[in-house]
């Protein structure tokens, strides 16, 4: 009775484990995760938050209003977020490019002395903005207003000996026209009513400064003696429709005065010449002591920047050359032609010392901020900054052999110089990676920029950014030397000692070499060549080592991720609470295919907690496990699944067959 009911459970397995094999090849299982009939929006895994959030769609940001100019912003700056932002890329060293500045805040608004002698600029590193002085090279950094107050848009007087700037009462909420000597003593309040006002503009004939106000409501011109007298206001009847841009501009004759009016919303039923726009941006000319004035760009969209200094153009820039372009006019607004006609965006042209260059600011390339140079018939279009940062703002020195600028390739905007008539060339090489502690020899080459020249090298020196701003490391050991034609080069090997206690990331370095040019077997006046670049990089192995497979493998989980998104969006099917189709995608993530996929995923996200923990090495060993779990292409690694997949599948019902035939040997064994 016991043999009998054991056989007949014995059949009763079989059969349940045949029927079971045979299911599981016409139905293959999934586990709760892949379930295909899953709610996708209804939860999602951390696994998958980043893949669901990477769509690569953004807010839009227009591209002309990407760079804000902030100079003086309406209220103060908190100190705490005064730190420096890391670079992720490193910079190449730029021919004749030196760095004028190197704090933590962020440094704007540079402008040369009519003599040349000092540089007066903006800078938050304080807290509030302040303006600062110094030299053209960039030594002897000097305070020379308040930090209490904030302080802005300096203008210096036609010789050289004050400065007029607007400042900002943050208590009492009132602002003001001030002026002051080049060293900041003898300051002088020239208005008193409180009000909000523009930028003051110190005329060329030195008896008096042009600012905005909207003391009456309106923002309107005013001109006051510098002795704070006869205070006039010469714009007026403007409608509540109507307000004056807070720029002004001299001519230089100082009695005409140039200034932008804006009409926004533009009226009903109003034509406007350029298509599309929303505002009437107008450039007005007045006479200052005879009162007429004059719209020399009715009903367009514009805005004055620079007054050539013989007096005869003027450059703006336009809304006509459906980005704004550079412009050039006459002085009256006659013979209105462009300069530039990429479409990009260029922004403040500046005219030459000599009148014949205007310097500016373009996107022209690759939609990268640069400085840029361009005749003023419009040939001889240069581009003069490289770098994958934000050169912006550029201004001439007064002799206009140089440009200061404001640039971002720091980290944060500092004041940049460029050099135009260097006689020579400087280039430095070496290993751009460096571990604490270790020496890095660099070669320096010195090469002729004219033929026609010989020079008598007589000093070189280096500063790596660790060392103080006056600090340079001299290697002048084998000078002086002499190059005497375009072929000749002289290479200097250098040792570069990097501190152990260095901070980690990207520096730059100041190379300075003093030479003189001969004539006639004299040598003149010496000169200095100083340049800065900023392509090395200091960082522990583990570290740099996280940083580069971090990179490789991101790419690479976004490569298959961004894959298989164009692939469901093509299919056009939605899912559940998606408004995009994506049910291609989630249908890939359950699949067995996918397993590598988000298995590689899963431990992304531990190798990057382990990074940013500073357990670097523990970090490199997941990476490089991650790495072996994507070896080779995505669709290799789908077959090979498939196929494994397939083996198990066929696998199953031999075992199954084998245990069924076992159990019936041992059952007639045991008859």
């Amino acid at each position: 009775m016991i043999v009998g009911c054991f056989n007949k459970r014995i059949r009763v397995i079989t059969v349940f484990l045949i029927i079971f094999t045979l299911s599981l090849i016409i139905f293959p299982s999934y586990t709760s995760a892949q379930d295909p009939k899953r709610d996708y929006g209804a939860a999602t895994t951390t696994t998958l938050q980043r893949m669901l959030d990477a769509w690569d769609k953004g807010p839009f940001c227009a591209s002309c209003h990407k760079l804000s100019y902030p100079l003086p912003p309406e209220k103060s700056f908190n100190t705490s977020v005064l730190t420096r932002e890391p670079r992720s890329v490193a910079i190449d060293m730029e021919p004749n490019l030196e760095r004028l500045t190197y704090d933590a805040g962020r440094d704007v608004g540079a402008f040369y002395s009519p003599s040349g002698d000092r540089i007066v600029w903006v800078t938050d590193r304080l807290g509030n903005w302040t303006i600062w002085s110094m030299n053209p090279d960039g030594s002897d950094k000097k305070l020379i207003t308040p930090n209490d107050v904030i302080s802005g848009w300096p203008s210096w007087s036609p010789d050289g000996k004050e400065i007029a700037y607007w400042s900002w009462d943050i208590m009492s909420g009132t602002g003001d026209i001030w002026t002051m000597k080049v060293d900041g003593s003898a300051k002088v309040k020239l208005t008193t009513d409180g009000s909000f006002k523009g930028p003051p503009m110190w005329s060329p004939r030195g008896d008096r400064i042009a600012y905005t106000s909207n003391l009456t409501g309106n923002i309107e011109v005013y001109v006051i003696n510098i002795d704070g007298n006869d205070n006039r206001q010469i714009t007026t009847g403007h409608s509540p429709k109507y307000s004056v841009e807070t720029r002004v501009t001299w001519h230089p004759d100082g009695e005409r005065l140039y200034y932008q009016a804006l009409t926004f919303p533009i009226p009903e039923r109003t034509y406007t010449i350029i298509p599309g726009d929303v505002a009437f941006v107008e450039i007005f000319m007045i006479n200052v002591d005879a009162g007429y004035e004059y719209n020399l760009t009715p009903k367009l969209h514009e805005n004055v920047r620079s007054v050539s200094p013989d007096g005869e153009k003027m450059a703006c820039i336009s809304l006509r050359s459906n980005n704004y372009g550079v412009w050039i006019m006459n002085a009256d607004g006659t013979d209105q032609t462009r300069l530039t006609w990429d479409g990009f965006g260029d922004r403040a042209p500046h005219f030459s010392p000599d009148s014949q260059k205007i310097v500016y600011w373009s996107t022209a390339h690759a939609n990268q901020p640069d400085i840029w140079m361009i005749n003023q018939d419009g040939s001889g279009k240069t581009r003069l900054t490289t770098s994958l940062y934000q050169d912006v703002y550029p201004s001439w020195s007064p002799d206009g052999k140089k440009i200061i600028f404001e640039s971002d390739r720091a980290g944060n905007f500092d004041i940049w110089q460029k050099t135009l008539d260097e006689p020579i060339k400087v280039n430095l090489d070496y290993e751009t990676w460096a571990t604490p502690g270790s020496v890095n020899k660099a070669s320096l080459t010195v090469k002729l920029n004219d033929p026609n020249n010989e020079i008598e090298l007589q000093k070189i020196a280096l500063r790596p950014d660790w060392e103080t701003e006056e600090h340079y490391i001299d290697y002048s050991e084998s000078l002086p030397t002499t190059l005497t034609n375009s072929n000749d080069a002289r290479v200097f090997t250098l040792n570069i000692d990097i501190p152990k206690d260095v901070e980690l990331g990207y520096h730059f370095y100041d190379v300075r070499v003093e030479y003189s040019e001969v004539v006639n077997k004299v040598s003149s006046q010496t000169r200095i060549y100083d340049s800065t670049g900023g392509d090395l990089e200091i960082d522990h192995y583990d570290r740099t080592k996280c940083a580069e497979l971090n990179k490789i493998i991101n790419d690479e989980l976004t490569e298959v991720h961004k894959k298989k998104i164009n692939e469901s969006i093509a299919q056009g099917e939605f899912s559940a609470e998606m408004v995009e189709p994506l049910k291609g995608y989630l249908d890939f993530l359950v699949k067995p295919e996918a397993e590598y996929f988000l298995k590689a995923n899963d431990e992304y996200y531990k190798a990057v907690q382990l990074r940013r923990s500073g357990r670097y090495s523990e970090a490199v060993n997941r990476f490089k496990g991650i790495e072996d779990i994507l070896v080779g292409q995505e669709p290799e690694l789908d077959e090979a699944n498939n196929n494994g997949i397939m083996i198990v599948y066929a696998l199953i019902p031999l075992a199954a067959i084998v245990i069924a035939v076992t159990l019936i040997i041992r059952r007639r064994k045991a008859d």
